[in-house]
């Protein structure tokens, strides 16, 4: 069995949407404003005249820290890998005040996050926020092994 997932796929859903409105946008304010003249710039920064690369820059690093792949003996965050037999994986609910809360989710006041401890120290060596969809975390509990859930 082998489950590849990645843990921030609402934040890539919202990446995805506003991508557009901003590499289009910054595309013509280099062009049009800065290069060829023809319309005002009111701002010149970063996002405004180098959007169009940072934003599929900004969705591909997403995507690649936050890649996870679950095989029948381990499970990979990244490159850094957390085999089972030395690990002990669960997922927790946690509150999180109104403030706090991110984007993609503003009404939920309770959040997952995968949590993995060291067995032979009992120490937390990671706590990842979930910003995934529930029917996700259900294949993530069914791939992780079940005494560990």
């Amino acid at each position: 069995m082998n489950l590849k997932i990645c843990l921030a796929k609402k934040v890539l859903i919202f990446y995805s949407v506003i991508a557009p409105f901003i590499i289009v946008g910054s595309l013509y304010n280099l062009i049009e404003g800065v290069i060829l003249q023809t319309s005002p710039t009111y701002r010149i920064g970063l996002f405004s005249l180098l959007g169009f690369i940072i934003m599929p820059l900004l969705l591909l690093v997403t995507y690649i820290k936050n890649k996870c792949v679950i095989t029948e003996d381990s499970l990979r965050i990244n490159k850094t890998v957390y085999r089972f037999s030395d690990y002990d994986f669960s997922i927790r609910q946690k509150e999180l005040p109104f403030k706090d809360r991110p984007l993609t989710s503003l009404l939920k006041k309770k959040y997952p996050e995968l949590v993995i401890k060291n067995i032979n120290t009992n120490e937390i060596v990671l706590e990842k926020d979930l910003d995934i969809f529930q029917k996700d975390i259900e294949n993530i509990k069914k791939a992780l092994p079940s005494k560990r859930n």
